[in-house]
């Protein structure tokens, strides 16, 4: 169907009305065999205000050529046409950058200065985006001043960091750029254009002239494909990140890997207690809630039982939210909240626990203890609570002595049981992991390590640790 539709009765004697100016009362009428509405959809489909708009088809063109472009001669090729438009570009944000440091005299140059410093490195990004789409090129985002947090921060980023300055090194590199490629191409046409102007051409200088012509458009695409490689290995050296952003960037990664590593120790420790103690506890109130021979009942001691059961497994609920809002708060770019980490002064409560459960586990501290680092401290208690939970894991519930004593300039802390008692009170095995980490977190700590077997058949874990060598 075409873009006029006349529309006619039988016995009608007026002319077909053009589509645009319908007959009153046909205008919503469709031809036979189409739905209604048609002839007025199809109107609107042709109507000129329904036309694309000039500029965003030329965006999308561009876009599209964008798209279709891959890393190879078409890709070099348009790298260097874009470099021509982009170089006048770049020239004129240097022509800004020189006027605005004269203006500074005036007051305003400073907000001149720090408008073109913020567009070169807009400008930037977008050539990142460019090497990498059309040359191939592996060129890492820069830091992002806008996620700084604070206005004083992000205007101190944006003029002293060295992203900026090399930024703006880049611009004038692809300035030369785009002088040295408009004078190739411009060149290369005259040598061109000097070959076959006015030139009579026979079958005897036809050939050598066609020869020379094809050299010289060889040699203008060499010389300029040449440029176009040369700013390929230049792009990663100026556009890429600084090394002292690189190396604060690794060490970054690093504390935040070493975090995550004792995030996972804390969360095995706690965890690991908190199951350990509340089978042991569970186990002990079921044995006195169920008859055997003469022996009675004991409910409130089953009561107690459930109310360490229900205190072990709120802790250890609270560790993992913690470890997870930690967690959260990295991914997402914030510093992490700070915790308040455990003390020496917590392990009686540790132990009392493991006490009304059914070990019989003794708290011994010598020495002054309160002026202990918080880090030493935080890893002493990490070494109690995994000792006494292998002890309820591997050796049931055993006479068990837990030692914490200050000896100079360091601090010895040691989990002792006596032989096992009763192999039917074990809860269960455990991977030995604990105790690797154990002797991971000691050496780290500049301390040592020593966990074996007693000639009685018992076991000693035994951790000496520097007062002044944790962090």
């Amino acid at each position: 169907m075409t873009g006029s539709v006349s529309v006619r009765r039988p016995g009608a004697d007026h002319p077909a009305v053009p589509t645009g100016f319908p007959h009153a009362g046909e205008a919503d009428r469709a031809p036979e065999g189409e739905p209604p509405g048609a002839a007025v959809s199809q109107d609107r489909a042709v109507s000129p205000t329904s036309a694309p708009h000039p500029a965003t088809d030329i965006a999308a063109r561009v876009r599209a050529l964008l798209v279709a472009a891959r890393p190879g001669w078409r890709g070099r090729a348009l790298y260097a046409l874009v470099s021509l438009p982009l170089g006048g570009l770049f020239l004129l944000l240097y022509i800004g950058l020189v006027g605005s440091v004269i203006a500074v005299v005036y007051g305003i140059g400073v907000l001149l200065v720090l408008l073109v410093l913020a567009i070169t490195r807009g400008l930037a990004g977008l050539a990142r985006r460019l090497a990498r789409r059309l040359l191939g090129v592996d060129v890492p985002d820069g830091e992002r001043v806008r996620d700084q947090r604070g206005v004083v921060r992000r205007l101190r980023r944006l003029v002293f960091a060295a992203d900026t300055w090399r930024a703006l090194g880049w611009l004038g590199a692809r300035v030369l750029l785009a002088v040295a490629t408009a004078t190739t191409l411009l060149l290369g046409a005259a040598v061109f254009a000097a070959l076959g102007w006015g030139i009579d051409w026979d079958p005897i200088n036809a050939l050598p002239l066609l020869a020379l012509m094809a050299l010289d458009v060889a040699l203008t695409v060499a010389a300029v494909d040449l440029l176009v490689r040369l700013s390929a290995s230049v792009a990663p050296r100026l556009l890429g990140t600084a090394p002292e952003q690189r190396i604060a960037a690794l060490q970054q990664s690093t504390r935040r890997l070493a975090d995550r590593n004792k995030l996972a120790r804390d969360l095995h420790d706690t965890i690991g207690h908190a199951l350990t103690a509340s089978l042991l506890q569970a186990t002990a109130a079921r044995r006195t809630l169920t008859p055997t021979d003469d022996r009675p009942l004991h409910p409130d001691f089953a009561r107690q039982a459930l109310g360490h059961i229900e205190i072990n497994t709120r802790t250890a609920l609270a560790e993992l939210d913690r470890v997870l809002t930690v967690l959260r708060a990295e991914d997402g770019g914030r510093d992490p909240a700070p915790f308040a980490a455990p003390t020496l002064a917590d392990l009686e409560d540790l132990l009392a626990g493991l006490r009304d459960g059914g070990l019989p586990v003794d708290l011994v501290v010598d020495g002054e203890v309160d002026d202990v680092p918080a880090a030493v401290q935080e890893l002493a208690y990490r070494v109690v609570q995994e000792g006494t939970t292998n002890v309820l894991r591997h050796a049931g519930t055993p006479p068990t002595v837990a030692r914490v004593v200050r000896s100079g300039p360091t601090l010895v802390v040691q989990v002792h049981n006596d032989p096992v008692a009763q192999l039917d009170v074990r809860p269960g095995p455990g991977g030995g992991r604990g105790l690797t980490g154990l002797r991971e977190r000691a050496v780290a700590a500049g301390g040592t390590f020593r966990a074996e077997r007693t000639p009685s058949g018992g076991f000693d874990l035994c951790v000496t640790l520097p007062l002044s060598g944790a962090a």
